[in-house]
């Protein structure tokens, strides 16, 4: 009963969020120009996904949080110089954590787009020069993001989280797990 009542927590607690879309180029140029800022010239803006862009509170604290997608043909080697940290939570959940291994597992695959996520500092939230934290997410397999929400536990508010969506396999969520300190991936819905 207790496997049946958390199968059923999970299933019931997932609710779709509002997605904030950029829908035209002259409204990506700031969001091109942050991830140059904040990341570097080997990141660039993917610009032909449904939903490049989206806003929302992601680590709980009550300051909006941006995550883009984003393409680059290696993630690691900026991470120092503008000190983000590169995380792989979709292989992090089959055991694979090492990110100087996992990393070159999507370089050659089109389809493998890393996510980019700033958490926002103070009154300019993401749009702040100095940010929280930022972080790469690699690997996560997505055709495209939106925001969701998702009970992590039974008896707190839910939290919000990154809907990846594979439009031939499945949904699933990536979230920011504030007591480990990391990013998780988890399985959801199959899609027929």
């Amino acid at each position: 009963m207790k496997y049946l009542g958390g199968v059923l927590l999970f299933a019931a607690t997932v609710a779709w969020g509002q997605t904030s879309p950029v829908p035209n180029a002259a409204k990506l140029q700031p969001f091109i120009r942050i991830v140059q800022q904040q990341f570097g010239s080997s990141f660039a803006l993917a610009q032909k996904f449904p939903t490049p862009v989206i806003t929302t509170d992601l680590d709980g604290d009550g300051v909006e949080d941006l995550v883009m997608v984003a393409e680059s043909k290696d993630p690691l080697p900026d991470s120092y110089q503008y000190k983000y940290v590169v995380e792989d939570p979709y292989h992090s959940f089959f055991g694979f954590g090492d990110v100087r291994e996992t990393a070159a597992m999507g370089r050659f695959d089109p389809q493998n787009h890393p996510l980019l996520v700033v958490f926002g500092a103070g009154a300019q939230a993401w749009r702040a020069a100095t940010p929280k934290a930022k972080f790469v997410l690699i690997n996560v397999p997505f055709d495209s993001i939106e925001v969701g929400r998702m009970l992590v536990k039974p008896k707190k508010p839910p939290i919000f989280v990154i809907k990846a969506v594979e439009a031939q396999e499945m949904e699933s969520s990536v979230f920011w797990d504030a007591k480990k300190k990391r990013w998780r991936w988890e399985p959801g819905n199959t899609i027929d």
